[in-house]
């Protein structure tokens, strides 16, 4: 494991705007999406969302972390894998990390990323690394830096500072390529599997409604969020 050098990023919103207007400024086509979900549970509330899903992000506060007594479960991330896992190094990013995890793993990185931009670059030298060795592609990249920087500014509410102490965290939920549905948080030591399997659509998936909602259950708080990465919206 190398060093890494301290770096903090101003937290990101938790709202589609600011992960779309990121998103797209690193190299994701426009063809792709965050859009909010209201319900793992109601068909209508379901049926408003963009299909195919093909990955999920969950915001919680961290003031009680649901998913810390699962520690023993997270793998220790490696270069090779069902999934591309980045930990994360750098403060107050874990936003960066959740949509990271969700573009650059799956289908969406071989269909839906712009040739030259900074996803595909940042895809193709990850690819080869463990996952403290991607951490510092992005303390090294200015080009990311500035996106993330201007993403976070232009939020609703004012930035807060980047080095200031945040009260919520966002996790990810992604396709690996053994069809199976892992969950990626860069605080961990690496991916957790919660579904075997899945098709290409994770809504579709009872398994993955239920495992996400127990874990938003389990804060034992109504500010939750999530937010779908979704096709056609």
């Amino acid at each position: 494991m190398s060093e890494v050098k301290r770096v903090a990023f101003i937290p990101l919103e938790s709202n589609p705007d600011t992960f779309n207007s990121l998103a797209q400024k690193l190299g994701l086509s426009p063809a792709l999406s965050f859009s909010d979900v209201y319900s793992l549970t109601d068909p209508d509330l379901l049926s408003f969302i963009p299909r195919p899903v093909h990955a999920l992000i969950l915001i919680f506060p961290t003031t009680d972390d649901p998913t810390k007594q699962n520690n023993h479960l997270y793998t220790v991330g490696k270069a090779e894998g069902p999934v591309l896992y980045i930990k994360q190094t750098i403060k107050n990013a874990c936003g960066l990390m959740a949509l990271l995890h969700s573009v650059l793993n799956g289908a969406v990185a071989e269909k839906h990323i712009v040739p030259g931009s900074n996803l595909a670059t940042l895809l193709e030298e990850a690819k080869p690394l463990d996952p403290y060795g991607r951490a510092e592609l992005l303390i090294n990249s200015p080009s990311l830096a500035a996106a993330h920087k201007e993403a976070a500014e232009a939020g609703e509410t004012e930035a807060p500072d980047a080095e200031a102490e945040v009260d919520y965290h966002y996790i990810a939920f992604v396709r690996g390529t053994d069809g199976g549905v892992y969950e990626m948080d860069g605080s961990r030591t690496g991916e957790r599997k919660i579904v075997e399997s899945v098709g290409e659509d994770l809504l579709d998936s009872k398994d993955v409604r239920t495992t996400v909602g127990q874990i938003m259950r389990a804060t034992g708080s109504v500010h939750c969020g999530i937010l779908a990465l979704v096709e056609g919206a």
